[in-house]
């Protein structure tokens, strides 16, 4: 039950930390439940920022 408590936590950090990414705060919660939140994070590290849009 530990472990599983561990996982979503880490999970939900790790989707914290990618709010501002392309994929977003739920691709990456959703990616490190499949995964693991150690390997999510070091693909976070190298994804690239959400680009704001361009007002004309």
């Amino acid at each position: 039950m530990i472990l599983v408590l561990l996982w979503l936590v880490l999970s939900a950090l790790v989707a914290y930390l990618g709010r501002d990414r392309v994929i977003g705060f739920w691709g990456f919660f959703v990616l490190s439940l499949l995964v693991s939140p150690p390997v999510v994070l070091i693909a976070l590290l190298v994804s690239q920022p959400r680009t704001p849009a361009i007002a004309e």
